[in-house]
């Protein structure tokens, strides 16, 4: 059955956060992985094996998976353009709404 325009989902719904989703510090290596439409975006974090340093004071320092999120292309090129806007924007030292808002892609 088609839906009427009063019941198409808005271009843009409201975003919520019902269980308060953690942010999550990624301050390693990175790395995508395509699987035909999607892609796979791996974040690490690099700290030390628990183990070693707490057995024998020896830092063995792991890069540890801490995210993995899972997009389609167009919402990838829309993420690559979403950057570029705001390094670009970041980096002449300007303030625009892409590089403090958000942006729905």
């Amino acid at each position: 059955m088609a839906r009427t325009p009063q019941q198409q989902q808005p271009p843009n719904p409201s975003v919520i956060d019902p269980d308060n989703v953690p942010e999550t510090l990624c301050y390693g290596r990175f790395f995508i992985h395509w699987t035909g439409q999607l892609g796979t975006l791996t974040f690490t974090h690099d700290r030390p094996d628990v183990g070693p340093a707490f057995e024998n004071d020896t830092v063995n320092i792991r890069g540890i998976v801490r995210a993995r999120i899972v997009m389609p292309l167009e919402n990838a090129v829309a993420l690559r353009d979403l950057l570029n806007r705001v390094i670009k924007t970041e980096q002449s030292g300007t303030t625009t709404p892409e590089a403090g808002g958000s942006t729905r892609h």
